[in-house]
Formats: C-alpha cells, structure tokens, sequence
C-alpha cells in the first residue's frame, strides 16, 4: 500500500468519527420533521373525501427518500470504516538504520518511492478525466481517490457512490424545513376542516 492509500486510511475514519454525532443529530431532526408531516398528512388524507387530501402524505414520502438514503450510507460508511484504524503501514522504525538490497543490489527504497510517484500520477491523471454529466468533479476526485488508495479493496468507503450521498444529504438539509413547514400547514387544514 502506498503513503496516499495509508493516509486516506487514517484520515477517512478520523473525519466519520467527527461527524457521527452531527449526522445523527441531522438524520433525528430530518427523521422527526418528516416523520410528524408524514404522520399529520395520513390523518389528513384519512379525514378527506377526494384524492387530493392524500398530496401531503405523498409530498412526505418524497421528502423521506433522501433522510432514509442518507441513513443507510451513513451506516454503511461506519461500518466499512470500523477497524480502518487499526489498520496502518508502519513506515520507518526507531534505532540504528538496515538498509536491504534485492537480489540485484538495489535498494528497495527506491522502488516504493517510484511505485508512491506512479501512484500519485495515476490518481491525478485519472482525476483529471471528467466525463460524468452529473457532479462531473466529485466523481473524478472519488475516481482518483480509488486509485490513490489502492482500490475498492483497500478502500471500501469509496465503493459507494459519493454523488448519491451528496445529494441524499442535501434532500435531508431541506427535509428539515420542508417538513416542517409540511407539518404546519397540514395541522392547520386539519384545524380547519
């Protein structure tokens, strides 16, 4: 594995460790804000006489998709990244230095450092390439990224598609108000009717 690869490996789970507590705050006020919409508007739509009494509850569930998207990759990425640190490359050691030759002579240092170099070109060249038509740039950092670590193997938390979970957090910020604004409006029909 090479320093890149070791290094997203240390830094990956550092920063899913950061934002665990912020995220599940995030998914608890999406979760109840929709929820309570979605909860109002079949009350709602139990209580109507025509169809469109039923619109709140399918504009709740379109507001669910992204929270419920959100969730799963979320816990997938925690679990995926579990045992990431305990994981590492020990690179150098304390004491008097051994420098090993190969068979021919050389020293293997000088490999790993090109193999390092190869590795970094291949990942920049690879991020270079943007052909999505959708976050075309997160997609070629995601693509370069996998190079760098070493593939989905070595990396598993960037097997899943890292647009998908933009989008899903972002449905889930806007769920927030959205929901609750839902909500509102629907306690208020039901006052009303």
């Amino acid at each position: 594995m090479t320093a890149a690869g070791d290094m997203l490996n240390q830094v990956v789970p550092t920063l899913v460790r950061v934002a665990r507590r912020p995220g599940g705050l995030l998914l608890a006020a999406a979760g109840g804000a929709v929820g309570i919409f979605a909860l109002l508007a079949f009350l709602l739509g139990t209580r109507g006489t025509t169809w469109t009494s039923w619109i709140p509850l399918a504009l709740a569930l379109v507001l669910a998709v992204p929270v419920v998207v959100l969730a799963v990759r979320r816990a997938r990425l925690q679990t995926q990244t579990q045992d990431l640190h305990l994981r590492h490359t020990v690179v150098g050691t304390t004491g008097s230095e051994v420098v090993v030759v190969d068979s021919h002579g050389q020293d293997p240092s000088r490999y790993a450092l090109q193999d390092e170099v190869d590795t970094l070109n291949a990942a920049m060249a690879e991020g270079a390439v943007r052909t999505a038509r959708f976050l075309p740039r997160v997609e070629a950092a995601q693509r370069a990224a996998l190079v760098a670590a070493g593939g989905k193997v070595r990396a598993p938390y960037l097997a899943d598609d890292l647009r998908v979970t933009i989008v899903a957090l972002l449905g889930t910020l806007a769920a927030i108000p959205l929901g609750t604004l839902g909500a509102i409006v629907t306690a208020v029909l039901l006052v009303v009717g």
